[in-house]
């Protein structure tokens, strides 16, 4: 017989602004855990927006699995938000802000999310994103987005750029695991102006 898996009661959704970054916002959606299992209301247009004023139009959705040590990112789309969460495992999810002219230009928050919480991470437009997946069984992480994948638009930046300096919680080079186009990226400062000028 297969175990339930943890999940943390909320009766109704909130929404916490980071400090730091105030337009990064932590949702957490409703959860009703029992001994059946559990229901968890992971989005709702019209309560978000009434309750949370969370009014986003998601026109993607999208499903990833990575194994223990995968880092995928630092990537971005002009015009494209993401609300992230995670399925299954835990993951450090990370968003970098390269708003042209912003306060926050070129700082980084981090997030644990994990199936237990169920904790969203929303990421506006204006924003890179990545993460690396913490937890040995791997980790399923779902992205709801504001806009349609576009390769013509999509880029990247180099996950480890020294000077934006993310503290990714996995140390050992051995361990993590890099696309080979994510290894191509190059650094912020070394990003076409007119790029960032676009976001």
């Amino acid at each position: 017989m297969s175990s339930i898996p943890n999940v943390i009661k909320r009766v109704k959704a909130e929404i916490e602004s980071i400090p730091e970054i105030p337009d990064l916002k932590l949702v957490r959606p409703k959860a009703f855990p029992d001994d059946r299992g559990f229901f968890v209301e992971s989005y709702n247009v019209e309560e978000w927006k009434e309750l949370l004023n969370f009014n986003e139009t998601f026109k993607q959705d999208n499903h990833s699995f990575s194994k223990y040590g995968v880092l995928r990112g630092l990537h971005t789309q002009p015009g494209m938000g993401k609300l992230v969460s995670v399925v299954s495992g835990k993951i450090f999810d990370v968003a970098v802000d390269i708003r042209k002219g912003s306060p926050t230009f070129g700082k980084w928050h981090g997030v644990v999310l994990d199936a237990e919480s169920k904790t969203n991470f929303w990421i506006p437009d204006g924003f890179l994103h990545g993460f690396q997946c913490i937890s040995p069984e791997g980790a399923h992480v779902t992205y709801k987005c504001s806009g349609v994948y576009d390769p013509k638009s999509e880029f990247g930046i180099n996950p480890f750029d020294s000077d934006i300096a993310v503290d990714w919680p996995i140390k050992d080079q051995s361990k993590i695991l890099v696309s080979e186009r994510d290894k191509q990226h190059s650094d912020l400062k070394d990003l076409n102006l007119h790029v960032v000028q676009q976001i």
